[in-house]
């Protein structure tokens, strides 16, 4: 499969808010984010962190997985830069269940760290 032939997350966001016939303002309120937010988000401007994508989800009563795949084993696509994560998250297809659930807690983990900067470096001090 080529790059060009997966969806990325953003599109698949605007195609399910259209198949519900939802405006870009409703889905902002129904997920508790302001409707400049979702235009960024389905611009391609941001991508939305994971809670956003969590809510999301929820309202638009779909999984996670619908949300990054538009079809069966079609991932959207994903631009990763740094060629040694890249390998590393490349990997993490040949994870078992409970070492994928494993690895996805971590990174949420890794994610929390960097949206709370004050609360890493409090724990960090307190280890």
């Amino acid at each position: 499969m080529t790059e060009s032939s997966a969806m990325p997350v953003v599109d698949r966001i605007r195609q399910i808010r259209q198949d519900r016939r939802w405006s870009k303002v409703e889905l902002g309120e129904r997920v508790g984010v302001h409707q400049k937010q979702v235009f960024a988000y389905e611009r391609g401007g941001n991508l939305p962190p994971t809670e956003v994508l969590i809510k999301m989800a929820a309202v638009f009563d779909v999984t996670l997985d619908d949300l990054a795949f538009e079809a069966k084993g079609q991932p959207a696509s994903i631009n990763i830069q740094d060629r040694e994560f890249l390998r590393r998250f490349e990997a993490l297809d040949h994870l078992t269940e409970p070492e994928e659930h494993l690895a996805k807690k971590i990174l949420d983990l890794a994610n929390l760290k960097n949206r709370f900067p004050l609360l890493a470096q409090n724990g960090a001090e307190a280890a």
